[in-house]
């Protein structure tokens, strides 16, 4: 099964309402088009973790 990390981001009330009514009349989720324009975003900039710095000690 797969983790899922929360997120929360926090956008001025302006900009709350027009993501919030983008959603609405495009048909999307907000938690779903946020996590796909990031991974959108990250592809384009061709961004990768490095996995081997992360490790924790070696057991």
């Amino acid at each position: 099964m797969t983790k899922n990390a929360r997120v929360h981001v926090l956008l001025p009330d302006a900009e709350s309402d027009r993501f919030e009514a983008y959603c609405k009349v495009k048909g999307y989720k907000k938690s779903t088009l946020i996590a796909r324009l990031i991974r959108e975003h990250l592809d384009r900039e061709r961004f990768a973790v490095q996995q081997e710095l992360f490790r924790g000690p070696q057991a």
